[in-house]
Formats: structure tokens, C-alpha cells, sequence
């Protein structure tokens, strides 16, 4: 890696960087762009779980912000035990975007 990268990403970055390309077996560009794919993907599931907790959001439209399938984003949600209260008109509007989708 370039001097320049290092020095804006830091040394320990640096080697995370190197040990992902030697383990996936590509490229530095192919590496960057997957790992920023990556952390966006993370960063859009993270913003969604803080929504929910906040009350800023149903599951459903946490969901979209997470760029995932309703089902999947619940799953997502159980395999972090994330515990959420939830109205009764969140469960009415997640309901019909739902259905609106299917038709």
C-alpha cells in the first residue's frame, strides 16, 4: 500500500486492509470497495436499530432503512436480541405497507 494510504487510514487499518485482500484473494480497489459496502451495509443497520429504539420508525420502515426484507430485518433484530415496544398502529401501518407491496 501507498504511503498515502497509510498515513490517511492509519498502520493497523492498513493491515486489515492487507489480511482481507490476501484472504479474499483480490485486488486493492476490489478490497476498498467491498469494505466500504461493508461498513455502509452496517452503518444502514445500526441507523435502523437506533430508529426503532427511538421510536423514530416502525419495523417496516427500519426495514427499508436497512436495506433488508421485512423478515430478514426481524431476524436481523432476534439474532441481536434487540427488545423493542411496539404500538398497535405501528403493527396496523407495517401491516398495510405490506400488503401494499404484495399487490
Amino acid at each position: 500500500m501507498s504511503k498515502t494510504l497509510s498515513t490517511r487510514v492509519g498502520r493497523e487499518t492498513e493491515e486489515e486492509i492487507r489480511y482481507y485482500m490476501r484472504a479474499e484473494k483480490v485486488d486493492k480497489a476490489t478490497a476498498m470497495r467491498r469494505l466500504l459496502g461493508l461498513g455502509v451495509q452496517g452503518w444502514r443497520r445500526e441507523t435502523a436499530v437506533q430508529l426503532l429504539r427511538e421510536g423514530k420508525a416502525t419495523v417496516w420502515r427500519a426495514a427499508t432503512v436497512a436495506g433488508l426484507p421485512l423478515w430478514d430485518f426481524i431476524q436481523f433484530l432476534c439474532e441481536r436480541n434487540v427488545i423493542l415496544s411496539v404500538k398497535g398502529r405501528d403493527v396496523v401501518d407495517d401491516v398495510s405497507a405490506a400488503r401494499k407491496v404484495k399487490t
